[in-house]
């Protein structure tokens, strides 16, 4: 998109946008979250791909505890809560502060009035829950201290510059990611208080640490910075409790204990985010994809940060990254990949790993080594697709250069497909190694093992 489209573009958002905002100043509240409620019931049906990331997502959080129908359940109220809590949101910053306060309870405020006197600056530990916006537009809880918070700027500056003013008028000074961190870890040490969102994926920058007992990326940004500056971190979140009405919950400080290692509170950070959401499971934002498949390297044992898992955490209860090789055609070939299977199966701690084979290959696997499951495969029959879509598996990596296999493995719904580069797989594959055969076929396969994130065995 040219540059004098884009901002076309813009300044076409913008006007709907500020319209959005006048018809909204006329509107009573309770009319906003009515209307929010019925579009957001609409969405759910509409959007398929979305309604499924959600019920994904709840499943993996409470799949123990709600049965199939309750969790679609669950996933439509939260498409009903969400539509209203954002229509509503628009509506907050057209009202003055007196009465936006008579849409709010509080509950725990004595914690920072505590801290207040104290004199030490507060990182509010928060996660997307309900009309988190109302946080950035209500008055402070401790007045005496300067309100900020991190933020990502919107991708349309205008729209981006008109609500940056308006938090403002409020007294909260609005920090971009993208600059830094100087200005913020300042504005701390001079006695402020920092809102950070702490529930986003963090991609390759982040610990790996369990989230409703699935490894998440995880930011350790809050954990740091209160370290940096002395700090009390504040676990602070917000709920809808009824039709047009939010309750801010705080919690009691999150203490980074002594000698304790930054991933080490990182990890125990997840635990705080999963006791908020249990507190009102609607009003996470479900529709991130909070536990997704970073490509291309998915094994995580080799990144930066790396993951923690609690000493106290049951590494049974620990929730499987289900890793699918599809092996190589002859037995020969297969054999020269056992040792790249290997080492993917330890490429993370979550690693399950199941080949699929031919039906005359299985008993090649040696069981004594880390063991693996086992699909045969004689020919792609309904009853073989089943096995693969039930399996629910994060990745498939190909070992072979099999259109066939390519095409069946796309249709049974894995979300990724890795491997190499050959004009009859590549429209199937999601992540696609730059690799031609080569007659070393165990550095060949040590090789895509590598791509994906696996510790070097070359």
């Amino acid at each position: 998109m040219g540059k004098r489209h884009q901002k076309l573009v813009d300044w076409v958002s913008f006007i709907l946008f500020r319209l959005a905002e006048a018809i909204l100043y006329i509107a009573p509240m309770k009319l906003c979250y009515w209307f929010g409620s019925i579009v957001g019931v609409i969405l759910y049906f509409s959007l398929k791909r979305y309604r499924e990331l959600a019920i994904r997502n709840i499943n993996i959080a409470f799949g123990e505890e709600l049965s199939p129908s309750e969790q679609k359940r669950l996933a439509r109220l939260h498409f009903a809560t969400l539509s209203s809590n954002f229509l509503c949101s628009l509506k907050f910053g057209t009202l003055p502060s007196k009465k936006l306060a008579n849409f709010i309870e509080y509950d725990g405020v004595q914690h920072l009035i505590n801290n207040e006197k104290e004199n030490i600056p507060i990182i509010y530990v928060t996660p997307h829950m309900g009309a988190w916006e109302l946080l950035a537009q209500i008055d402070s809880i401790v007045p005496t201290m300067k309100r900020g918070a991190l933020y990502r700027a919107l991708s349309n500056k205008l729209i981006d510059k008109h609500v940056l003013q308006k938090r403002e008028k409020r007294g909260l000074k609005a920090f971009d990611r993208n600059d830094g961190f100087q200005i913020p870890i300042k504005h701390l040490k001079e006695g402020g208080t920092l809102g950070i969102m702490v529930d986003q994926s963090a991609a390759h920058k982040g610990v790996w640490c369990p989230l409703f007992g699935k490894l998440a990326s995880t930011s350790n940004l809050a954990p740091l910075l209160a370290k940096k500056t002395g700090a009390t971190m504040f676990p602070y979140f917000l709920s809808t409790i009824k039709p047009a009405k939010w309750k801010v919950t705080v919690l009691e400080p999150f203490v980074i204990n002594e000698g304790e290692k930054i991933s080490e509170t990182t990890a125990r950070m997840n635990q705080l985010v999963e006791k908020m959401v249990q507190y009102s499971p609607k009003d996470w934002f479900w529709l991130h994809n909070r536990w997704k498949t970073l490509k291309p390297k998915f094994l995580i044992g080799s990144h930066k940060r790396g993951y923690h898992i609690p000493d106290d955490f049951n590494l049974a209860n620990l929730k499987k990254f289900k890793i699918l090789i599809l092996t190589p055609k002859t037995k020969e070939i297969f054999e020269s990949s056992i040792p790249a299977i290997e080492t993917i199966s330890k490429g993370r701690p979550d690693a399950e790993v199941t080949i699929l084979c031919s039906h005359n290959h299985a008993d090649i696997w040696n069981t004594k080594k880390k063991p693996v499951k086992v699909i045969e495969k004689s020919a792609w029959s309904p009853t073989l697709r089943k096995a693969i879509t039930e399996s629910e598996f994060d990745v498939a990596i190909m070992f072979n250069l099999s259109t066939e296999d390519a095409k069946n493995l796309r249709s049974c719904g894995i979300p990724h497909i890795v491997g190499c580069k050959s004009k009859g797989i590549i429209n199937y594959l999601d992540h696609v190694i730059e690799n031609s055969y080569s007659v070393d076929e165990l550095n060949y396969y040590l090789h895509i093992a590598e791509c994906v994130g696996a510790k070097s065995q070359l």
